[in-house]
Order: structure tokens, then sequence, then C-alpha cells
């Protein structure tokens, strides 16, 4: 756990500072795509530490997950349908050629985040938030990805783009997550106390707002810049809340002691 917790944000700052103020070099260009497979075994790793220790049936699943999302992703390069029209650069892949492996441990990411972030205590409700969740982290990192040229939109889709993608994309990623959802058991709600999985899981859904909020930023996308820090902070505040209310409710109990 402490591994991969520190290979994730070391690659994230560094990663960061060279996009921000230089480049990545060509050499280290497979950097992109391994960031996402750290972002990947992060998550998994939380989760694990939510389910109380080592589940099979945990890394079934993101294996599962990891292949639909990486034939769905085919799918939508070859037919348009249900991202919209749109194609890979060299940028993600560790080969050449199709869709980047590193897509598919990027669902796996997305997923596991978003599970852990919701405090629903019934699968309707919670897949709801977890493709809320989804929609609202791909509405900072899309826009991005064009601009960075990640990935290249070749169409602007029936109805209409934000910030160059087509919206049908977003609804196809909001519908996608809270479908995939169904499949990952309830968690119990979150503890918000400091080093709790759900905190750690807030200062994750952080800490890619914040990148690529902020390569928003150098790219000029006032939008995403804003909707990337109003996230950060709503969920900052949300835990600061959840924090305070458990103090609140500790003191009674101690004092009765």
């Amino acid at each position: 756990m402490k591994a991969i917790r520190f290979l994730f944000w070391f690659w994230l700052v560094i990663g960061l500072a060279l996009m921000l103020f230089y480049k990545v070099p060509e050499p280290l260009g497979f950097s992109n795509g391994l960031f996402l497979v750290f972002f990947a075994l992060y998550a998994l790793a939380l989760e694990q530490k939510a389910s109380g220790g080592v589940n099979k049936q945990l890394y079934l699943r993101a294996l599962l997950v990891g292949a639909f999302t990486f034939v769905l992703e085919w799918v939508g390069t070859e037919t348009g349908w249900p991202f919209g029209r749109y194609e890979y650069s060299e940028t993600l892949r560790f080969w050449d050629g199709g869709v980047p492996l590193a897509i598919a441990f990027a669902w796996i990411g997305v997923m596991s985040s978003g599970v852990l972030l919701s405090r629903a205590s019934n699968r309707i409700t919670r897949a709801i938030q977890v493709g809320l969740f989804a929609l609202a982290f791909d509405l900072v990192l899309d826009p991005v990805a064009f601009a960075q040229q990640f990935w290249i939109w070749s169409e602007e889709g029936a109805f209409g783009t934000y910030y160059g993608v087509p919206l049908q994309n977003f609804a196809a990623w909001f519908v996608t997550a809270a479908l995939l959802s169904l499949f990952y058991p309830l968690q119990e709600g979150g503890v918000a106390e400091p080093g709790s999985v759900y905190g750690e899981a807030v200062r994750l859904y952080q800490g890619m707002h914040a990148m690529f909020g902020l390569l928003a930023f150098k790219e000029g996308l006032w939008g995403p810049f804003l909707l990337a820090i109003i996230i950060i902070v709503a969920l900052e505040g949300g835990l600061r809340i959840d924090r305070s209310k458990q103090k609140q409710n500790v003191r009674p109990s101690v004092s009765r002691l």
C-alpha cells in the first residue's frame, strides 16, 4: 500500500511539473500510460483495504471491468458509439496501434475511486452517485486530453460539444459507470477521520482533479479549470463537516464514561 501510494503521488507531481513547465521527454513517453496504471493500482489498494484484506473477487471484478471497458473503447473508436467518433494518439500507448491498454486501467481507477466515495446505502442511489463522480471527472479530463492530443475527436456529435468533446461522450461515461457500479458490493458508510480509506479516496480524487485542473489552466480551458476547483473544494468541505460531526458524536460518548 505504501509503495503504490508513493509511486502514484511521485509520478503525479513529477509528471505534472514536466507538463506544466516543459514537456514529457520523448524517451519517457511511456510514463503517461504508466501513470494511469498507478492510478488503478492505488484505487484498488484502497478498495482492498476497505474490504478488510486480500479479496480475489475484487481483482477478478477489476479484470472484468478493464476488459469490458477496453472492448467498449475499441467499439467506440471503430463505430463512434457510444462515446462519439475519436481516435487515440500515441501518447498513452505502450506499443503501436489500437486502444491503449492504459485506458482499461483508467476505467478501473475511476470505478474503484467512485465506489469508495459513494456513501449510498442502496445500489440504485450508489449507481447514480458513481455515475456522477465519473461524469465530473470526465468533464475536467476530456477537454484537457483533447487539447493535449491524448485522443482526437473527429466529429461534433448530434447533440453539440463541450470544449470540442461531443456531449454524448459524457452521457456514455455516466451510464457506463452507473451500470458497472451494480457489480460492486455495497460499502459501509465512509469514515472521514484522518487516515481512513474514505479520506484517502477523497485525496486521490482531489489529486486527479488538481492535476487535470492545472493542465486545463495551462491550456486556457477556464470551464474545466473552475469545475476542478469547485469539485476539490466541495469534497474538502464535505470531508471537514463529516469529521466535525464525528468529533461531536464522540464527545457525548466519552462524557458518559
